[in-house]
């Protein structure tokens, strides 16, 4: 008798450790765990850790205010912009500075903790997570904004004045170095046959090109950039 019900304990513990298995994860599923809520752009070989990006956006078009534009950070970190963001705060303990004037990183660090910009690599995995293939794909890109716009956030494509349909850049984290003033964002190179087309039949062309990582300014000036629209996006690990 004794032996029956420890077996039964056996069973019962067996049964209840494979219910407790982690939770895997693909791209597209929405992570909404501890506070913290994104979608998956990134799964590691396991499907149970990764990369969330951020349902909203930042509408701003300022990495950096214009008095530290000329300042080089030393956020040259590629692969995890948690690690630019640390370098930000040291950056600002050490030279008396705010976060006020890191608008793009003071907008990440109001959705939480935990949330930063992505570095140049992070950004690749995410243009490979929304386009789902080299060459430019609105259809893709659209898809996976139902996702995030179900989620109260925006898409990736501005449909405002001046650029129709045009792909938001997104910046990263990363300077470049050997140039002040520049960082790394991720923009939609059209393609010169496809740039005619555009120009004939506006919002109604099939544009075509890729997403490329392209020198930015720190502190755009809207005025010179006909009309299109810097943006940034968070990212979170977990």
């Amino acid at each position: 008798m004794i032996m029956k019900k420890i077996m039964l304990s056996i069973i019962a513990l067996v049964s209840s450790i494979s219910m407790v298995q982690a939770q895997t994860y693909k791209i597209g599923d929405v992570y909404d765990k501890g506070g913290v809520k994104g979608v998956v752009f990134y799964v590691d070989d396991s499907g149970e850790h990764g990369l969330l990006v951020s349902p909203s956006g930042f509408k701003g078009n300022k990495w950096c205010t214009k008095g530290q534009a000329n300042n080089t950070i030393n956020c040259y970190d590629e692969k995890d912009g948690a690690v630019n963001m640390e370098t930000i705060a040291t950056y600002i303990k050490d030279n008396d500075a705010s976060w006020d004037e890191f608008p793009l990183f003071q907008w990440a660090r109001s959705l939480g903790e935990g949330w930063y910009i992505p570095a140049s690599d992070e950004l690749k995995l995410l243009a490979k997570a929304i386009n789902d293939g080299e060459e430019y794909s609105e259809k893709n890109i659209n898809k996976f904004a139902k996702i995030l716009k179900k989620e109260k956030g925006q898409g990736f494509i501005n449909k405002g004045l001046g650029h129709p349909d045009d792909f938001m850049n997104i910046y990263s984290s990363t300077e470049m170095r050997d140039s002040q003033g520049l960082v790394f964002s991720l923009f939609f190179q059209e393609s010169s046959g496809s740039k005619f087309g555009t120009a004939m039949l506006g919002k109604f062309a099939k544009r075509k090109g890729k997403l490329i990582l392209a020198p930015q300014y720190k502190d755009t000036n809207i005025l010179t950039e006909g009309f299109k629209t810097d943006f940034g996006r968070a990212v979170h690990k977990f």
